[in-house]
């Protein structure tokens, strides 16, 4: 051992690197009592070698004691080091943890060949978003990226120029220009391409408009080919207004064929994955379509997929209104409790309120004035309660006079075609007669999309029926023909021409007599009542208005124009297109 350490070389001691990052917040250097602790530990150490040459057993012991301490004082030394606070909190572990993070961030330039993935469930998922505020939509939700100078963008497995264009709001044939990519078709995983800047943005917009059209090759003519789509829904949970989720599939050929895929969702938004889901919140009927390519490039085109989500109000499940409709201004409105709000008034005592014979336990009030009203009550238990409440302008005779938990008015607007109002009243009756939300959408749907839109009697009783709701044709020539109809409990759907009833003359919120359209087609329209003289019919007309764009509907939440509508009985019969009525009987009641 002595003639082994004796006559070892001297060995050049490397500098090493340290693992730990500086902070500039933080010294570089350790104290100068831990520097001369360290000259202290190095002078030891060569004494002891220095004795272990030349002493005997007894000495030699006790120098491997002594060097055994200075060891021990090392590794305390490296351990004081990595924790100490004169240099950077993290220690050896956090400092690999944050070299690996760094490289498999895909912002930075070493990270091309590492690219991590989402779960394979979360890919599914459509991952665009748009963005309302001043900020450019950078796609995965909303972000916030400095678009001062180019990015340097490193293309993904399974992206397409054009998702990556739509990201970040500009059009896939400039973005292949500035990068000079000749097939936008053909893009390869790794490869790093510039997405402009703003500024520069604005300049290639300009450089392009002012280009001069460029010659181009003979396109190959290949016939668009078509590819099936289908989709299933789930509700949001059970809360009033919360949409519904939409899982999109490729049905025939399978998505095993294609290469690319852009998926239109019918709100402005995009998706690029085989079998995206998406989100659907706000009442409408959305048109989703998918636009997919093959290796070879040929374009495939999909059925339209129609998309309803409705109104909660008009919704059993989420609805929490109940709907009164009173035949006249002079028909009492009563409740054990206490009105707390009118809807569009400041007060109780500013609404138009006969409250003469309501006490504190009990509220008998009439309506000084037709029209819609929103109720707000505190009844027993202190429960609130909403009353959406029709007050008649003339005497009359409803269906619906006994109060609802739900509302069955439905427009034909956006729901796929301007030619809807056949299978709204489908819709309408499907609601009225069982007590379900049936889209307008899947009436059209169950019929068929053909030539403009329009429908017969044959193919709405046929929907109708195979929902459970029973539907007749009966005569319609008089007036008493609908009478007995509507005494009955029962409904009717009519078609007639639009060029036959007048307009009204003033705001259709208020003056709820004759038409609100100028049209003049055929038109299918919904009988729910009478007034008791035989001079009107009382209408519910599925005409082009929309829950989102009605100011009216936001005063009281529910109500809308054309819900209850009063059109001259003769005027309607002279235009019937039809002297029969699709007759519709109430099968659920509260």
């Amino acid at each position: 051992m002595l003639g082994f350490l004796y006559h070892q070389k001297p060995v050049k001691r490397r500098r090493s690197r340290s693992l730990v990052r500086r902070n500039p917040q933080y010294s570089s250097n350790l104290p100068d009592l831990v520097t001369l602790f360290r000259k202290g530990i190095e002078q030891a150490g060569w004494s002891c070698l220095d004795f272990l040459r030349h002493k005997t057993f007894v000495p030699k012991l006790a120098a491997f004691l002594c060097l055994g301490g200075i060891l021990f004082g090392a590794v305390f030394l490296v351990h004081f080091a990595l924790v100490s606070p004169e240099v950077p909190p993290e220690n050896l572990i956090s400092a690999l943890q944050d070299v690996a993070a760094y490289y498999q961030d895909p912002g930075n330039s070493y990270a091309s060949s590492v690219v991590v993935l989402p779960p394979e469930e979360e890919q599914e998922w459509a991952v665009l978003s748009t963005y309302a505020g001043q900020d450019d939509p950078m796609g995965a939700g909303i972000q916030v990226e400095d678009r001062s100078t180019d990015i340097e963008y490193h293309i993904r497995p399974g992206e397409t120029l054009s998702e990556i264009a739509y990201t970040y709001n500009i059009s896939y044939e400039a973005l292949a220009y500035y990068n000079n990519i000749t097939n936008v078709n053909r893009i390869r995983v790794g490869t790093v391409i510039r997405i402009p800047s703003l500024e520069n943005l604005k300049a290639l917009e300009v450089e392009l408009a002012a280009r001069p059209p460029q010659p181009q090759a003979a396109p190959v003519k290949t016939a668009t080919k078509t590819v099936r789509i289908a989709y299933e829904s789930r509700n949001n949970g059970d809360v009033s207004g919360s949409g519904i989720t939409v899982q999109f599939s490729i049905v025939d050929p399978p998505a095993e064929s294609f290469q690319s895929f852009e998926w239109n969702f019918g709100d402005g938004k995009r998706g690029f994955r085989p079998n995206p889901s998406y989100e659907y919140t706000n009442p409408k009927t959305y048109v989703a379509s998918l636009t997919a390519r093959d290796a070879a490039g040929t374009v495939y085109k999909s059925n339209p997929l129609y998309i309803d989500i409705p109104h909660p109000g008009s919704v059993v499940e989420h609805n929490t209104t109940k709907f009164i409709t009173l035949s006249s201004p002079d028909e009492y409105f009563v409740i054990y409790g206490t009105i707390t709000k009118v809807s569009r008034y400041p007060d109780i005592a500013s609404a138009p309120l006969d409250l003469s014979e309501s006490d504190q336990f009990l509220t008998k009030v009439r309506f000084k004035k037709p029209g819609f009203y929103g109720i707000t009550t505190r009844e027993g238990n202190n429960v609130e309660q909403y009353y959406s409440v029709f007050v008649s302008p003339v005497p009359t005779m409803h269906a619906d006079i006994a109060t609802e938990n739900y509302n069955w008015y439905r427009t034909q607007y956006n729901t796929g075609t301007q030619s809807n109002c056949g299978p709204a009243s489908a819709s309408m009756a499907i609601g009225w007669s069982l007590g379900k939300y049936f889209s307008v959408s899947s009436v059209r749907q169950a019929i068929g999309w053909h030539g403009d839109g329009g429908t017969s009697f044959e193919e709405l009783i046929r929907v109708i029926r195979d929902q459970g709701a029973p539907a007749n044709l009966q005569p319609l020539k008089t007036v008493q023909h609908i009478k007995d109809v509507i005494d009955s409990g029962s409904i009717a759907i009519v078609l007639f021409h639009t060029s036959g009833v007048r307009m009204t003359r003033s705001d259709p919120a208020s003056d709820l007599f004759g038409k609100y359209y100028n049209d003049s087609v055929g038109h299918y329209i919904i009988i729910k009542g009478y007034s008791l003289d035989g001079a009107y019919f009382v209408i519910h007309d599925p005409i082009p208005s929309d829950w989102a764009v009605n100011s009216f509907r936001y005063s009281d939440e529910l109500s809308m124009i054309g819900r209850n509508r009063y059109y001259p009985s003769t005027e309607l019969l002279n235009s019937l297109r039809r002297m029969d009525m699709i007759v519709v009987p109430r099968q659920v009641y509260p």
